[in-house]
């Protein structure tokens, strides 16, 4: 028995030989130095040989699972296969064999190796392209990067049999050296969901070509399964055959016989790693399902423009309809109700909904749920055979599926709607519906005697064809809330119309939810300058069911949650104190209340996805356009804290000047002791008379937004009044010489003696501050020389005494 080009050749047609070469072309963008795998167990022995061994370069070099390489070296008998009735027969000890390289497989090597035919040259070079031959004539092995034959067959452990149904390729790249022969290998995929498929490759006629087996064929940009076939065979998207498998891109396995039926499900590979092998038949299952507004809410959403996304995890690829029963009636099919269909991938999906009913009106919002229905129809045994630069395939490969429900099965399909047409297309260029491959496969190209006739439909394209076995409908639901409020702030007002720094400011601020949903989370946020600090902050349900909760202050804002029932309203009462002037002179607050997350508010939605976050990018936002009721500013008019000037001490009878720091008004603050004359109430500066009486006047002056400061005048005699005793006994009574009304005289001299005429005190301004300090007690005299404001001096004389 012999396991490689002996089953390529057993069905007629031309010899396709093995490209063994890391150059790529159009013909091979994936190629490979001939590589074959095998699994061998503990025990058995691999025979190996090939056509170009010990020819050039030619060799074969393997590799165990445990890391292990080996060579066949430059023997040109040991491991060559010369002719093909040696190919026929197989290795020795079978008949007429080969004399093969051989590996005793140890413990530790059991598992899959990997196996290179190295070509004689690894060059480009025409000249050392193969002749064209028929598949069972003796060939001349080229002197290039090609492989007439090549063999791996196990020995079982007791040396008896050789083993079949043990060697497979990632991916086979061949030449038969002219566009007018034909390819008719019987191939026989395995899959690793578990299906089996016999490929009779049925005369396709690529003069050099590739093709391998996937789960996906030709990608779409997001790695999904296009169903396509391309134009070019350069750098496609598709998963590359010689790369490890993903969670999601498999490379189906291509036996050159029947797989045994003793495969594991996995085996070690060299390098560390393991692959799978048979597994039981795949059953699709859907799991994970769940509906998520566009902002973040698991089972919640608002009205258009917000929306949502249902999710599901496909075990593979298939297609969905989902269901929205709009109306409530339990029936998915109204017109009314709304359909998403599309592509289920394998691995988790995402379906949009936009908000919108099968009329393409806005779903409403309620506290009922909706339902949506999903209905996938799956694939299990999906294969997909992307072949490369196959310019004619006249016969159309047959695909056979030889396990699972309903085998043999030979349904395939294909989509080569987007390719340029030139020379022959395929008939039909589109098949989704599947078509019987034996008859009519997927078939493009016309025959031709010209062995150099490269032009026709799939030169230098990438042609996918595929089949699969369609899962039993599998069916989920999802139930989801609609929500929608309008948010107000109905009114933000203060207790002023003008203020001034220094004052408190209050302001009541009114929100409601309109409905028609309940919110839970909306935010409440109240923005303030620096100039307003110590902020008190109250509020109170004023209607329905609105509680607050996580307040915070920051060092301009105000921030609470609130939770409001449908028609709920909350007033804000808040209070701070102005401690600067703004450089605007203008104090603006806002208020404002933003949606919770997936609650749809009519006139302040940004339908962005992103979690809402500013008040004035969800009002402003499309489609409701710019302005809306969730926002109010108050502006107040501030001035600098009025100054109505120092208190004053006048003489009674005399005019008075007040002047104060800005525009305003002048009111006397009662009426004691006497009404006085204001000359100019309505000036900064006025003159006061009519101070006829002693005592303390006091004036209210008040600013343009009704700020006030208050100034005191204290009228007195013009008689100085100099008592003749005074007790500086520390008692804090009478301790100084006080004489009245002296302090408007200022630059009064006052001068104090003893009963000898000696001088003991002297002030040339004196402020009643002279406290005999140092003097005995007595009898002392005075004179005062009083600084009249006229500039002249009058002179009082008398005697004081100083009683301690």
């Amino acid at each position: 028995m012999a396991e490689g080009s002996k089953q390529l050749a057993e069905n007629g047609g031309n010899r396709a030989f093995l490209y063994s070469s890391n150059t790529s072309s159009l013909a091979f963008p994936f190629p490979t130095f001939g590589t074959m795998k095998v699994y061998v167990k503990a025990g058995e022995t691999l025979y190996i040989g090939s056509s170009a061994q010990g020819i050039g370069s030619g060799t074969i070099n393997l590799r165990a699972p445990d890391g292990n390489t080996y060579t066949s070296g430059t023997s040109a008998t040991v491991g060559l296969i010369t002719n093909r009735s040696q190919e026929l027969a197989g290795p020795q000890p079978n008949a007429g064999g080969y004399t093969p390289y051989t590996r005793l497989v140890t413990a530790a090597q059991a598992g899959i190796w990997e196996i290179d035919f190295i070509a004689p040259s690894n060059g480009n070079d025409p000249e050392s392209n193969p002749v064209a031959i028929a598949a069972n004539g003796n060939w001349v092995q080229p002197s290039g990067q090609y492989i007439a034959a090549f063999d791996i067959s196990v020995r079982d452990a007791s040396n008896s049999s050789f083993l079949t149904g043990r060697v497979f390729t990632n991916i086979f790249c061949g030449i038969i050296s002219a566009y007018n022969g034909g390819f008719n290998a019987i191939m026989h995929i395995l899959t690793k969901d578990g299906y089996k498929y016999d490929l009779d490759n049925n005369g396709q006629a690529g003069n050099g070509f590739s093709f391998f087996v996937n789960n996906k064929g030709f990608r779409n940009a997001g790695g999904t399964a296009s169903y396509l076939s391309i134009n070019s065979t350069n750098t496609p998207n598709v998963q590359d055959p010689r790369a490890s498998d993903t969670q999601t891109d498999i490379t189906d396995k291509i036996f050159f016989n029947a797989p045994a039926a003793d495969l594991p499900a996995t085996a070690s590979t060299p390098g560390g790693g393991s692959t799978w092998l048979i597994n039981p038949p795949f059953i699709p299952s859907i799991s994970a399902i769940s509906f998520t507004g566009n902002e973040g809410s698991v089972g919640k959403t608002g009205t258009s423009p917000l929306g949502g996304t249902i999710s599901f995890t496909a075990t593979s690829n298939g297609s969905y309809t989902i269901a929205i029963d709009i109306d409530h009636n339990g029936t998915f099919t109204d017109a009314i109700d709304r359909k998403l269909t599309g592509i289920a991938n394998t691995g988790p999906n995402q379906v949009s909904w936009d908000g919108l009913d099968g009329l393409g009106n806005k779903v409403p919002a309620g506290t009922v749920s909706y339902t949506a229905n999903i209905t996938l129809l799956l694939y299990s045994a999906e294969v997909h055979f992307p072949f490369f630069d196959v310019e004619r395939n006249v016969n159309g490969i047959k695909l056979t599926r030889t396990s699972g429900a309903n085998s043999p099965d030979n349904t395939v399909y294909w989509d080569d709607s987007q390719l340029t047409i030139s020379g022959t297309p395929s008939n039909p260029l589109q098949n989704l519906t599947g078509i019987n491959s034996l008859i009519n496969g997927h078939k493009w190209g016309s025959p031709t005697i010209d062995p150099n006739a490269d032009i026709d439909f799939g030169n230098n394209k990438s042609i996918d064809t595929w089949s699969y076995v369609t899962s039993p409908p599998l069916t989920a639901t999802v139930n989801f809330i609609v929500q929608e409020a309008d948010l107000e702030v109905v009114n933000l007002t203060s207790n002023s119309t003008g203020g001034c720094v220094g004052q408190k400011v209050n302001y009541t601020i009114l929100v409601k939810n309109n409905g028609p949903s309940d919110v839970n989370g909306a935010i409440f946020s109240f923005t303030f300058p620096n100039e307003l600090s110590g902020l008190v902050v109250t509020s109170t349900q004023t209607a329905g069911t609105a509680s607050v909760s996580a307040e915070t202050t920051s060092a301009n804002s105000y921030k609470a949650t609130l939770n409001m029932t449908n028609g709920a309203t909350r007033t804000f009462s808040i209070t701070g104190t102005v401690t600067a002037l703004p450089t605007s002179n203008d104090l603006s607050v806002t208020a404002a209340i933003l949606r919770p997350a997936d609650v749809t508010d009519p006139d302040a939605t940004n339908p962005d996805g992103a979690i809402p976050s500013d008040p004035l990018a969800e009002c402003n936002s499309s489609p409701s356009g710019n302005g809306c009721n969730n926002i109010k500013t108050n502006t107040l008019p501030l001035l600098a804290a009025p100054n109505a000037g120092p208190d004053q001490l006048v003489e009674v009878n005399t005019t008075a000047t007040l002047t104060a720091n800005t525009n305003g008004t002048w009111t006397q603050l009662g009426i004691t002791p006497a009404i006085a004359n204001i000359n100019a109430p309505a000036s900064a500066t006025t003159t006061i008379t009519g101070l006829t009486t002693i005592g303390t006047y006091n004036f209210v002056f008040t600013n343009t937004n009704g700020c006030a400061d208050t100034v005191a005048v204290k009228a007195i005699t013009a008689n100085v009044s100099t008592p003749n005793i005074f007790t500086p006994n520390g008692d804090g009574k009478n301790d100084v010489y006080e004489i009245a009304g002296i302090t408007l005289y200022p630059g009064s001299q006052f001068l104090v003696y003893n009963r000898w005429g000696n001088e003991v005190y002297r002030s040339e301004n004196y402020a009643n501050t002279w406290d005999g300090k140092g003097l005995a007690e007595g009898t002392y005299f005075y004179i005062l020389n009083r600084k009249e404001k006229t500039g002249t001096i009058t002179t009082f004389k008398g005697w004081i005494y100083l009683k301690r």
